[in-house]
């Protein structure tokens, strides 16, 4: 029983480190960004907002925040109006 207990802990531990590791590296991704391009990473934001990205909210995939950078990294390169 315990056996079983401690199988399901690791399996479900392995599963979720994961996503909180993309998670993690999104958003360090965009502290990256945003000290690099200062103001223009703060333009981009806000345009980002406009167009109805949220900057709190994430998926349970971490996706929002994924797309949200992508978005901002698109803007700062000049892709985005």
């Amino acid at each position: 029983m315990r056996s079983l207990i401690i199988a399901t802990t690791l399996v479900a531990v392995g599963i979720a480190s994961p996503a909180l590791a993309q998670q993690k590296s999104a958003r360090a991704m965009m502290n990256d960004m945003k000290a690099k391009y200062g103001q223009t990473f703060d333009q981009c934001q806000a345009l980002a907002v406009s167009r109805g990205f949220r900057l709190n909210e994430m998926g349970d995939d971490g996706s929002d925040v994924r797309n949200l950078m992508m978005f901002i990294e698109g803007c700062v390169m000049g892709k985005q109006r």
